[in-house]
C-alpha cells in the first residue's frame, strides 16, 4: 500500500500520472489491463487504457458505468460475454473491479484469477485509489488552466490580426475606391462618361476584396465560438462528401488511402479536409500529371494525416506565413488568406499539431496529428 500510495500525484500531466500509478498497481496485483472512463453528460470518455485501446470509445455503455457510479463503492464482477463485449481492451475470463473515483471516474482493472476479489482488499484499496483520483482531478484542471492560458493567447493575437486587418487590409481597398471615384467625378464633369464608366470594374474588384476580408474576419472569429459535437466519424466517407462539393479540374488525380475513423467534429473535420483539398488544388499548374495524394499513418497514440500535391511547392521563406490569418502568397483578391490559418485551429482545438513540407519545384505537403 506505502508503494502505491507514493506512485501517486508524481506529476501534474494527467498520462503520466496514470502511467506512474498503474504500472505499479498492475504490477504488485498481477492484473493485466485497466482503463479509466469518465462520465461526461450523456456521453463515456475513456480517459486511459494498458494496453492501449483497441476498440471505439462508444462501445464502453452509459449503463455499464452509471450503475458503478451508483453504488459508489468498489465492485468486483465475473467477466462474460456482455463485459467482454463492451471492455475498450482485450479481456476474457477472470473478474473486472471497478472503482469509483472523483469527477464521475471509474478506474477498471481486470484480474484473470478465477476466485473475486474480497471484501476485504477491495476496502483496502479503495482509499488508495480515491487518493488517485483527487490527483487525477488536479491533473485535468491544471491541464485545463493551461488550455484556457493558450485560448486567451490566441484569442489576444486574434485581436491583433482583427486590428491590423481593419487598419491596413480594408483601408487599402477603401483608398482604391475613393481615388476611383474622384476620378470617375472628374471624368463626368469634363463629359467623359465612357472614361468614367471604365472605373467601374476596378471599383467593384476593390469592393470585391473587401467582402472576403469582411466574411473572412466573420468566419474566424466564429470558428473558436463553435461549439465541438464530438461523434465517431468515418474519414473514407467523409472525404467522398468533401470531393462531391469541390470544383476538381479535369487534369486533376486525387488519390485516397484508406483512412482510419477517428473521434472528432465532423463538420470541422470536413472543413479541414476542404481547406487543405482547395489549397492544393490552387496552388497547382492545373496540366495533365497533377496529382494530390491523401493518406494517414498510425503512430501509436495519434495518426498523422496528409494531403500531398505535385505542384510548384512553397519557398522556406514563406512556410511559416502561410499559417498566419489573412495572409496569403498571391495576389489574387478572391482571396482571404484565411483558410490555411481554419486549419491550423481546428487541428490545435482537437489536440493534434499541423506542419508544413515542401521544396520550391517539389511539390508540398501538409501533415496534422490527431489523437486516438
Amino acid at each position: 500500500m506505502y508503494e502505491l500510495s507514493m506512485a501517486i500525484g508524481k506529476s501534474l500531466n494527467y498520462n503520466k500520472n496514470c502511467d506512474q500509478f498503474l504500472k505499479v498497481f498492475l504490477s504488485r496485483k498481477m492484473l493485466k489491463a485497466g482503463w479509466i472512463v469518465q462520465l461526461q453528460n450523456t456521453n463515456v470518455r475513456l480517459r486511459y487504457a494498458i494496453p492501449a485501446p483497441y476498440k471505439p470509445k462508444e462501445e464502453v455503455t452509459l449503463a455499464f458505468i452509471r450503475d458503478f457510479l451508483k453504488e459508489n463503492k468498489p465492485v468486483c464482477i465475473p467477466v462474460d460475454k456482455q463485459v467482454s463485449d463492451i471492455c475498450p481492451v482485450p479481456v476474457k475470463g477472470g473478474f473486472i473491479v471497478a472503482f469509483p473515483m472523483a469527477n464521475r471516474s471509474v478506474l477498471i482493472v481486470h484480474s484473470p484469477k478465477k476466485e473475486p476479489w474480497k471484501e476485504s482488499e477491495l476496502r483496502q484499496l479503495e482509499p488508495v485509489i480515491r487518493k488517485f483520483g483527487v490527483a487525477l482531478l488536479a491533473s485535468s484542471d491544471f491541464e485545463e488552466q493551461k488550455r484556457l492560458l493558450k485560448r486567451l493567447e490566441r484569442n489576444n493575437k486574434d485581436l491583433n490580426d482583427y486590428a491590423h486587418v481593419v487598419s491596413h487590409d480594408l483601408k487599402s481597398p477603401l483608398r482604391n475606391i475613393h481615388s476611383l471615384v474622384q476620378w470617375m467625378q472628374d471624368d463626368l464633369e469634363n463629359d467623359q462618361p465612357q472614361n468614367a464608366m471604365a472605373h467601374m470594374p476596378h471599383i467593384y474588384s476593390s469592393l470585391q476584396k473587401m467582402d472576403g476580408l469582411i466574411a473572412g474576419i466573420l468566419r474566424y472569429s466564429k470558428l473558436r465560438e463553435t461549439q465541438e459535437n464530438m461523434s465517431k466519424v468515418n474519414l473514407n466517407e467523409l472525404i467522398d462528401e468533401v470531393l462531391a462539393l469541390i470544383q476538381i479540374p479535369d487534369s486533376f488525380e486525387i488519390k485516397v488511402n484508406k483512412l482510419p475513423e477517428i473521434r472528432a467534429d465532423k463538420l470541422r473535420m470536413s472543413q479541414l479536409f476542404q481547406n487543405l483539398i482547395d489549397n492544393a488544388i490552387s496552388a497547382m499548374q492545373k496540366t495533365s500529371g497533377d496529382l494530390i495524394t491523401i493518406g494517414a499513418t498510425d503512430l501509436g497514440n495519434f495518426y498523422e494525416f496528409y494531403i500531398k500535391d505535385n505542384g510548384p511547392g512553397i519557398a522556406e521563406a514563406y512556410q511559416q506565413k502561410v499559417f498566419q490569418v489573412f495572409q496569403k502568397l498571391d495576389a489574387d483578391s478572391t482571396k482571404s488568406g484565411i483558410g490555411l490559418a481554419i486549419v491550423s485551429r481546428i487541428v490545435e482545438d482537437h489536440g493534434g499539431q499541423l506542419r508544413l513540407e515542401s521544396q520550391e519545384g517539389h511539390g508540398a505537403t501538409f501533415y496534422f496529428t490527431h489523437p486516438k
